[in-house]
Parts: structure tokens; C-alpha cells; sequence
């Protein structure tokens, strides 16, 4: 294959510096691995950023959503429904079905985020909220949304879980609707770790602040954290030099009789983890800039690859994952699989929900032809190239639409 890269491209699903890593030596050697301020200047931190909304730490972006949707319930309990994106990351949906109310889903547009006029025409005497992603950073057309809700007296929860710090219409996103969600895992833009490692439910309604408060004040200490982290470190920051231990793992907890890890109950954000997220948020204007870089780099590199495109991409736009568009027919496998024998680590995007009765044409065309690709810290337009002909030359003779 002509034009193959030069060096391995991985994957990153964080970017770390040394302060990172300071903060994360600073609270094993004190022994402060679950207790310790971290969270509590994490909070300030934050509340000085989103202000004037309010601000409280959780150890998952979904238990944020399932803490807000009890709140809802309680206020409207003749309300059953919960609107979602048909592309959305699992765990959403997981979230609504937990608190046992109906998950109804309703297609994206070819940005992968929901369309105000589809979200009217979904809206019905059931239907209890709204939960609006910015997949993958892309803004959504929040404030079009935000109004929608406001008219029909629906709920709306800005998941903002992929971005931090970013505007859309003057305002932060995640402070839109009644609440906003921020996650820390990772390929977020602050990342503290996986598994729990931290997240964020911002009250935006004073209506709402006393009953989440109250909630969110009654949630556990952190636990269970040095696991989550060692699983971190090995298999998503030093992955490259160190190999994947999930299957590895696997195999010795069937051994002894375990069961794999699975997601903890909802609790507080950990010192360790509260900590490394203090420094991403640092650096945050870095982190933000360095993803927009990357995107632009993949813009002018699809230019001359016919077979890829590249829909999220807007000049200056942030976005938490690249995530390139394989002409329509392409086989994501075979592709991964070519592409991984010249070096170029890639990742397939997030499963199509339909709820019964919901069509979703569109959700279900981008899971089949959406690819990630690494955007990780320091790649140079050159590296960007090369990750775009491998791609572009696994797919020979595809029809392009």
C-alpha cells in the first residue's frame, strides 16, 4: 500500500503532562487515595466556570442523569417518557431505563445530534424530559431546544459529558435546559481515569437546587478506586508500550471464580481522581486547542482522500474524537483490519438505539460507516496524512454518496 505510515498511530484517551502525573503521585504517596480537599477545590473550581449554575461532583455522568431524572419524577410523576438521541453512548440509555421510565428515541441529523424540529414532533403528553447530547463535542442546536422544552413544560438535561468549556449561543454548554452533565472519563476533555472516575451534574434551575442539593449531599464516599486507576494507567495511558490487559484480566478473575468489573453505585469523586481532573482543568484552554488543531488537520487531509469525509468538522469547533465518514457499503472490520496491519489504531463509534415503534435511518447509517481515529496530543499534519491514505487505500473501489 503506497503512502503507508512511517511510525505506529495509536489511539490516545487521554491527554496527560506532568502535572497529571503529580497530582496523581502527590495523593498515593500521602495515602489519600478516596478522602482528602481535591473534590472540594474541584467543586469551587468549577463553580467559579459555570456560575451562576450549581455545581456537584458524582463518580459517573450517567448517575448524574439518573439523580436529575428522580427529581424530575418526583415533580411530575404522571410523566413517563425521556426523549434521547438514537446515536448515544449506552450508558444514557441505561440511565433512563434505571429510573423506570421509557426510553424514547428519536434519529439524528449527519452531524450525529438531535434536530429541534424532530424533537417537537416527538414531544407528547408523556413525555417527562429531554436528554440533548453534543456528541462528540459538536454543539447541538441547544438554545432552539431549550425553548421547545420551556414551551411544552418538558425537563431538559444538557448532556454536555463530552465537552468543557466550550460556547454555543454565549453560553457554556451544559448550562442550557434544567441541568447539564459533564463526564471525566475517558476521551472526554478533562479526563481523570475510567470506571468512575468522576463526573458532574450542573443545576441550572434554582427551582431544582434544593431537592438535588439534598440528593447529591446523601451520595457515599468514593471506594473501590485503586482498581479503576491501575486498569487506567496500563490499558489507556500506557497501552502503547504496555499492551492490553482487558483479555489477560479476563481470564484470571474466570480463574478465580470473579466476575469482571462493573460500573459502582453512585458516590462521590475520589481525591486521586478529583485531583488529576484540578489539572486537566489547568490546562484546559491547551487541551482545547490542541483537539481544534487536530480536527483542522483532518479536514485539509480528507481533501485529497475521495473514499472519507469527515462530518462533524467546522472551522474552530472543538470535538472530543475525530470520527471520519467511510463511503456508504464499506465494511468497518475489514477496514479496522487493514488499516491496524500498517500501524493505524482506529475505533468504531457508538450502537444505534431504536426504541419500538421509532425509526431511525440515519443513527443506523452512521454506525455502520463511522470510524475514530487518533487525535492524540503533538500529531503533526503529516501523521494526519498518512492515518487518512491508509484509511482511504483500505477501501478501494467504494462508491462514494
Amino acid at each position: 500500500m503506497a503512502n503507508a505510515p512511517l511510525k505506529r498511530q495509536p489511539l490516545a484517551f487521554a491527554d496527560w503532562s506532568g502535572s497529571e502525573y503529580a497530582a496523581m503521585a502527590g495523593s498515593l504517596l500521602r495515602g489519600r487515595v478516596h478522602q482528602g480537599p481535591n473534590p472540594a477545590l474541584l467543586k469551587q473550581r468549577l463553580a467559579q466556570v459555570y456560575a451562576p449554575s450549581e455545581v456537584h461532583l458524582v463518580n459517573y455522568g450517567h448517575h448524574a442523569i439518573e439523580i436529575a431524572l428522580n427529581a424530575f419524577k418526583c415533580q411530575r410523576p404522571e410523566r413517563v417518557e425521556v426523549i434521547v438521541p438514537a446515536y448515544i453512548c449506552p450508558s444514557v440509555v441505561q440511565a433512563v431505563a434505571a429510573c423506570g421510565l421509557r426510553v424514547r428515541s428519536v434519529d439524528v441529523q449527519t452531524d450525529l445530534n438531535l434536530a429541534p424540529a424532530d424533537v417537537q414532533a416527538a414531544l407528547n403528553a408523556d413525555t417527562l424530559a429531554v436528554i440533548a447530547p453534543h456528541m462528540y463535542g459538536c454543539p447541538a442546536r441547544i438554545l432552539e431546544i431549550e425553548a421547545l422544552c420551556d414551551a411544552a413544560n418538558v425537563f431538559l438535561i444538557d448532556d454536555a459529558a463530552q465537552v468543557v468549556g466550550v460556547q454555543q449561543d454565549g453560553r457554556l454548554l451544559g448550562t442550557f435546559g434544567d441541568v447539564g452533565v459533564i463526564s471525566f472519563a475517558q476521551s472526554k476533555t478533562i479526563v481523570s481515569g475510567i470506571r468512575g472516575s468522576g463526573g458532574v451534574l450542573l443545576v441550572n434551575r434554582p427551582a431544582l437546587a434544593d431537592q438535588l442539593r439534598e440528593a447529591c449531599a446523601s451520595l457515599p464516599a468514593a471506594s473501590g478506586r485503586l482498581g479503576p486507576w491501575a486498569d487506567f494507567l496500563w490499558n489507556h495511558v500506557g497501552h502503547v508500550y504496555t499492551g492490553n490487559s482487558g483479555y489477560y484480566l479476563s481470564r484470571v478473575l474466570t480463574a478465580l471464580g470473579r466476575e469482571p468489573p462493573v460500573a459502582a453505585p453512585a458516590m462521590r469523586i475520589s481525591h486521586l481522581e478529583a485531583g488529576i481532573a484540578l489539572a486537566q482543568l489547568g490546562r484546559l484552554d491547551a487541551l482545547v486547542a490542541e483537539k481544534v488543531r487536530i480536527s483542522e488537520a483532518y479536514h485539509r487531509a480528507v481533501q485529497a482522500c475521495p473514499h472519507l469525509e469527515f462530518p462533524q468538522f467546522a472551522p474552530g469547533r472543538f470535538l472530543a474524537r475525530v470520527m471520519l465518514l467511510l463511503p456508504e457499503g464499506a465494511d468497518l472490520d475489514d477496514v479496522r483490519r487493514e488499516a491496524l496491519s500498517f500501524g493505524v489504531e482506529t475505533r468504531t463509534g457508538y450502537s444505534a438505539f431504536v426504541s419500538p415503534g421509532a425509526q431511525a435511518s440515519q443513527a443506523q447509517a452512521m454506525e455502520q460507516r463511522l470510524l475514530g481515529v487518533p487525535c492524540r496530543p503533538g500529531m503533526t499534519q503529516g501523521d494526519v496524512e498518512a492515518v487518512c491514505a491508509v484509511l482511504d487505500a483500505s477501501i478501494p473501489g467504494a462508491v462514494r454518496r
